[in-house]
């Protein structure tokens, strides 16, 4: 278990990431973040977000801080049940991906906290796992972000689908298990435990 700061996932190679902590400890900041590198590493021509804004405020077009239009393999999904349907599509288009030979473009998946999880638990679980397995030679990155790491948000297979867990300020040492993680709960805003799942 490694301590790091919000750069950390701007910098690895890893395909998926599994990003927790309570509310204020940094996760929407941190992703941020990453837009912002691959702003600067790519063109709109060469990577696209799908970005799932449950919150419907922090990543809309609209704010300066927020998604850049330009960038949007499609429309910010705000939770409804077509959303849950179009990451089942999102799924099914990482199996055609994986088939092909260096897919283009780079296409980066943000899903902010876990109403959809909660709704379509089943459904939910085994689409993100199907992106997670085929991610790499999709040429696709996720990254799954909640402040409710329970067991049933958050099952052990789910949980072993991601390369890497960031894990900031828990509500719990029930959550801490879940995970785990432990000896997260004197991290400040910003900082996370990194978990790298190996297999």
């Amino acid at each position: 278990m490694n301590k790091t700061s919000k750069d950390y996932f701007t910098f690895n190679v890893h395909n998926s990431a599994l990003v927790v902590g309570q509310t204020g400890a940094g996760k929407t900041e941190l992703v941020r973040q990453y837009l912002r590198r691959l702003e600067r590493a790519y063109t709109p021509e060469q990577t696209k977000y799908v970005i799932y804004d449950l919150k419907m405020v922090e990543f809309d077009p609209k704010h300066d801080e927020g998604a850049k239009v330009e960038y949007l393999y499609s429309p910010i999904r705000y939770g409804k049940s077509e959303d849950m349907d179009y990451l089942e599509e999102l799924a099914q288009l990482a199996k055609d991906r994986y088939k092909q030979v260096n897919p283009q473009p780079l296409i980066f998946i943000y899903i902010e906290e876990c109403d959809l999880a909660a709704q379509y638990p089943a459904r939910f679980h085994k689409a993100v796992m199907t992106i997670n397995n085929r991610a790499k030679q999709a040429n696709m990155k996720l990254i799954f972000s909640t402040s409710r790491p329970s067991s049933d948000i958050i099952p052990a297979d789910f949980r072993d689908s991601f390369d890497v867990i960031l894990s900031g300020q828990l509500a719990s040492t029930v959550d801490e298990a879940t995970l785990g993680v432990s000896n997260t709960s004197s991290l400040g805003a910003y900082e996370f435990l990194v978990k790298e799942n190996v297999g």
